[in-house]
């Protein structure tokens, strides 16, 4: 069954100079949602556009490293909810998305190769690039952050994506690496980064919580 926008998004001052006003709004309005619906179904549409959505973030080099692992079987995702320490909403979502984030960088003869058909760089700069690229990331230290932090920009997309649709989502990085990576499947040169419940939302959210204040949070020049 198709998902339906909930219009119950509080609403927030936008100043009207801004390029994307509604981009801002979407910012500002989105919540960590644990009140979902559980009677309504994400259809694979609507799962499908999210996932491009998610797709079209910002990663090293355009490398992409990422890959993502839906659940929505009733049965397994009660052994996802197993996995991530009984957090029930997981359940009520419908859907589970686990964030998967490579540790080398896989992707990069395809891409390197896109960067000089796209005339960005000639062949013989973007064959350095590459090999630069890939000699980095073979610490295995430098791998797991690769992949942490692109998987973790994916990540965000795909929550404002869900804002933007109407759904709920809510990422949780409180879960069972091990055991969820040996569930789904992953391979051993993957790593989870986030696991994202997702789906129609149930209604009203309580309040935020308070946000620290910009002058307690921003350093300028140095820390």
């Amino acid at each position: 069954m198709r998902s339906t926008p909930n219009t119950d998004i509080r609403s927030v001052d936008v100043a009207h100079d801004e390029t994307f006003p509604k981009a801002v709004e979407a910012l500002r309005t989105r919540r960590s949602g644990h009140n979902f619906d559980p009677d309504t179904d994400l259809d694979d549409e609507t799962l499908k556009a999210l996932i491009e959505d998610t797709t079209l973030a910002p990663s090293s080099y355009n490398l992409q490293p990422w890959e993502f692992v839906a659940v929505q079987d009733d049965d397994r995702l009660d052994d996802v909810v197993e996995l991530a320490f009984g957090q029930e909403h997981i359940r009520d979502a419908g859907t589970a998305i686990l964030v998967v984030g490579h540790t080398t960088p896989e992707t990069a003869d395809r891409v390197f190769e896109e960067w000089a058909e796209a005339g960005r760089m000639d062949e013989e700069t973007a064959e350095q690039t590459k090999e630069q690229t890939v000699g980095l990331y073979a610490d295995d230290r430098m791998g797991r952050d690769y992949g942490i932090r692109n998987a973790s920009l994916a990540a965000a997309n795909l929550l404002h994506s869900a804002h933007a649709r109407g759904l709920s989502a809510t990422p949780m990085i409180g879960f069972d690496a091990e055991g969820i990576a040996e569930y789904l499947g992953v391979p051993d040169d993957k790593i989870p980064v986030m696991l994202i419940a997702v789906g129609p939302s149930g209604g009203e959210e309580p309040e935020r919580l308070p946000r620290r204040a910009v002058d307690e949070v921003l350093h300028r020049e140095e820390y």
